[in-house]
């Protein structure tokens, strides 16, 4: 039965059912004395007579209450409560893996490597306590709004060289042979996942079917995927090599990853809130070729009778990851300071404003408490004549508020650079 909102559980509140699933039923909820969101998991009480089911579950409690890292999901509590049993851990606002991969079919390479070597680094921390996690798969991984990548799904993992596993691990694509055959679990089982997990993310398909143009056009992914495949585990590269070869690969900050991977998040729309667009597009400036899929802006400029912000877009179709990505780091540019407007009324009758958006690295925007959307934004947005109310949000750089006032028919780029992040 679901529960509804506002039902309390222990210290939880609950707010709405997220999903269900065979591992139990998600529910967003809330602790009122610790002021956070949590995400709360009941397991169904139809499975609870069989058998290492609730060994599984608080296995997996333990693990991730005591395994602390940033691609891995964390796990607060662990209860019951009248007759059923509660997992609380946090709440990570985004969507599985495998969702993204149904909707999308593959995905890019450059953000494949990225995931996977957010995986990897999970998966380093696991190792270095001993624990090998034996169930990587897209439904284990989870991707926030923010661009990280979590890793969660413990309730199958093994101490290394464990004799007798506490459940049997699991049948499915991303298992290695050793584990189908029965042997223990060492670490080169999730080198094996991470490799079929690679493979599945660049093709859309599961290992063993062939890779065909893609894998070609790809050859170092090619290259790793087939040596973290071979069957015997002692020919496979160990985890510090596959992590320092997509290091080398993509040597960026981790904050530009996260960046890349919420814009790309983000242009699939996996996660887009209804925000108004203009029904078209401001006028375009003659200017040099841009890095498609991105949008140009120009500089404001001077006009009669006031000051005229002029929003110069030029939007051009099609789509290049190498482009995208380029145009994503370049620096933003400059834009000259904005005259105090004057106090206007509340509501003023006439033409909406249209205003677009740029932050520095990149944030999330609300406007007047309504949905909220990311940077970069390719079109512009109506706003009502008058005063209105900001927010800038970046996980690293926490939260400003700022105010600006809409004059009708006034065009307006609002450009916000977080302190401690000049580019």
């Amino acid at each position: 039965m679901t529960m509804p909102a506002g039902s309390v559980i222990g210290s939880i509140v609950v707010e709405e059912k997220l999903s269900s699933g065979a591992d139990g039923e998600h529910y967003l909820g809330r602790q009122p004395a610790l002021e956070r969101t949590v995400a709360l998991r009941r397991l169904p009480r139809d499975l609870i007579a069989s058998p290492g089911v609730i060994e599984r579950f608080q296995r997996e409690a333990r693990l991730g209450a005591q395994v602390l890292h940033p691609n891995l999901v964390q796990v607060f509590d662990l209860f019951s409560h009248r007759g059923d049993h509660y997992l609380v851990r946090e709440h990570v606002e985004g969507a599985q893996l495998s969702t993204v991969l149904e909707s999308s079919g593959r995905l890019p390479a450059r953000i494949v490597v990225r995931i996977v070597l957010e995986v990897a680094r999970a998966l380093g921390e696991l190792h270095r306590r001993g624990i090998v996690h034996c169930d990587v798969c897209p439904e284990n991984v989870l991707i926030s709004r923010w661009g990280e990548i979590k890793l969660t799904g413990l309730g199958r993992a093994q101490q290394a060289g464990e004799a007798e596993p506490p459940s049997p691990p699991p049948l499915t694509p991303y298992s290695a042979p050793e584990l189908r055959e029965g042997g223990g679990a060492d670490p080169q089982v999730d080198v094996f996942s991470l490799g079929a997990l690679l493979h599945v993310l660049l093709l859309g398909r599961a290992p063993g079917h062939p890779g065909g143009p893609v894998l070609a056009a790809h050859p170092q992914l090619a290259w790793l995927i087939r040596r973290c495949l071979r069957q015997q585990p002692t020919r496979r590269p160990d985890l510090p090599s596959v992590r320092r070869w997509l290091e080398r690969a993509l040597p960026r900050a981790a904050e530009d990853s996260r960046m890349e991977i919420a814009a790309w998040f983000w242009d699939v729309r996996m996660l887009r809130p209804s925000v108004p667009e203009l029904p078209e597009e401001l006028p375009v400036a003659e200017s040099p070729p841009v890095a498609r899929g991105f949008p140009r802006w120009a500089l404001p400029a001077a006009a009669a009778g006031g000051i005229l912000l002029a929003v110069l877009l030029a939007q051009l179709g099609g789509s290049d990851d190498e482009q995208q990505v380029a145009a994503l780091a370049r620096p933003l540019p400059e834009v000259a300071a904005l005259k105090p407007a004057e106090e206007l009324p509340a509501v003023l009758a006439g033409e909406p404003g249209r205003v677009a958006f740029v932050a520095h690295p990149w944030a999330e925007i609300q406007i007047d408490e309504q949905a909220p959307f990311l940077t970069p934004r390719a079109a512009p947005i109506e706003l009502a004549p008058g005063p209105h109310q900001l927010v800038f949000r970046h996980p690293r750089y926490g939260e400003v508020r700022e105010s600006i006032v809409i004059r009708p028919g006034e065009q307006r780029l609002v450009r916000h650079v977080f302190a401690g992040a000049q580019p």
